[in-house]
């Protein structure tokens, strides 16, 4: 009985947002086309390594799919572990006809330099070197049996190696970020932000991770490195699906504004 209530209580309305005819309609996709995501989606999230839930990939790809068409711009993926949630958002990608960019070490986190806590209890979250590996090869064989490998770019390297690298005139209009350690977020911030089109959406999968979330309430760094005040984050502390059974949601997310928050002077 306790099984069948907490699978009731979860957020099947974030399912029905992205079957709206509204979501997509830019890009001529229809219900049967998200049904098939649907049923693709919950495949990918619950394979053996998937780091993000069925609902998690369900609201970034909502999001995707109501991104004007003429907006230009690509998705891309900052950490992806075994490469599952890239097979989701393939997918989304080659059904709005647009790139995904995966960036990752493949080799696993990078020394972590300083601590991390959780919101709920208080207690350190312990990473370390090499942990959340998934090699190009697997990530790549991954995605090709279960998303749409045409559209994906691997991009190897450590982020703050990588980013610095890239063509300053690429823009984005969707970034999802799983780098866990909040010296990785602030590399993908700071090679990112300026790129990511106005009114589009950064998401994070530290939600719980207070270290990483004070990043986005930080004016004093976003003034000092990106030269605008923090931008805040939805989310802080429990994800974006807070509630019964939904104690696992570690997303978030925040949203470039058109006009960049500036400090008085």
């Amino acid at each position: 009985m306790r099984r069948i209530l907490r699978f009731l209580l979860h957020p099947w309305w974030i399912a029905e947002a992205l079957v709206h005819p509204r979501r997509g309609r830019d890009y001529g996709i229809g219900l049967f086309a998200k049904l098939k995501l649907l049923r693709q989606i919950w495949r990918n999230s619950n394979q053996p390594g998937s780091a993000s839930s069925f609902f998690e990939h369900v609201f970034l790809v909502t999001r995707l799919f109501e991104i004007s068409k003429d907006l230009p711009g690509t998705v891309a993926e900052f950490g992806c572990y075994k490469g599952f949630s890239t097979a989701s958002l393939s997918l989304a990608c080659a059904l709005t006809g647009r790139r995904l960019l995966v960036f990752d070490s493949f080799q696993g986190l990078p020394a972590p330099e300083e601590s991390i806590h959780n919101f709920d209890t208080g207690l350190e979250v312990l990473y370390h070197q090499g942990q959340y590996t998934g090699t190009l090869e697997e990530v790549r064989r991954n995605v090709t049996l279960f998303g749409d490998v045409s559209v994906c770019e691997f991009i190897p390297g450590y982020f703050d190696a990588t980013l610095p690298h890239r063509n300053p005139g690429e823009r984005f209009v969707l970034i999802f970020e799983d780098a866990d350690l909040p010296q990785s977020v602030r590399s993908v911030l700071l090679g990112t932000w300026k790129k990511l089109q106005p009114g589009c959406s950064f998401f994070c999968h530290e939600a719980r991770d207070r270290e990483v979330v004070k990043l986005f309430f930080d004016d004093r760094w976003w003034v000092e490195t990106l030269g605008e005040l923090a931008p805040g984050f939805v989310g802080s502390g429990a994800g974006i699906m807070s509630g019964p059974s939904l104690d696992w949601c570690c997303l978030g997310f925040t949203v470039r504004p058109a006009r960049a928050l500036q400090p008085p002077p």
